[in-house]
């Protein structure tokens, strides 16, 4: 398959909208509409103690609080470890001493090309809280004896949250 068009239709200040035309093996041509979110993330699963640090947070595009891992967008020249230490101390006040990759994926490449780079960090020294603006969110601190009651019961329902809670389980880190 190949892409043989595409055209921007609409730019935002984080996200362009693209229609692509895309031809496949067999000749047929498929339009496609696709985001493209102009950047990257990085998100962390923070353990504090007995503890997992989670953010609860109102989203506008699901009209619903959620609770999610602290995450953002990585900025220009910046690396995908910086922008995670940086989220964290921003959202939680926590600088993490230990950061460690656990993956990077596509969270929905059905449509978007935004990729996660998800870290994970135990140690941490105190730093300070600094929203961005228009930001409003409270920390959740959920007791680590508690995740798996939050993971299948429907209480987490972000997806880089629940890749990132599995895999801390999963790795028994």
């Amino acid at each position: 398959m190949e892409i043989i068009k595409k055209e921007r239709i609409f730019k935002g200040k984080l996200l362009s909208i693209y229609k692509r035309l895309v031809k496949h093996d067999d000749g047929t041509v498929w339009e496609r509409e696709t985001a493209s979110y102009n950047g990257n993330a990085a998100a962390i699963v923070a353990v504090d103690g007995n503890e997992v640090v989670l953010i609860k947070q109102f989203r506008p595009s699901v009209e619903e609080t959620l609770l999610e891992i602290p995450a953002g967008r990585i900025d220009d020249g910046e690396t995908p470890e910086q922008a995670a230490s940086r989220e964290l101390e921003e959202e939680t006040g926590l600088k993490p001493l230990n950061l460690r990759k656990l993956v990077e994926f596509y969270p929905t490449p059905g449509f978007v090309d935004e990729k996660i780079y998800l870290f994970y960090a135990d140690k941490f020294e105190k730093g300070s809280v600094h929203l961005d603006e228009g930001e409003v969110l409270r920390i959740f601190r959920l007791p680590v004896n508690e995740v798996e009651e939050y993971l299948f019961s429907n209480k987490i329902k972000d997806g880089k949250t629940l890749i990132g809670l599995l895999l801390w389980k999963v790795r028994g880190l």
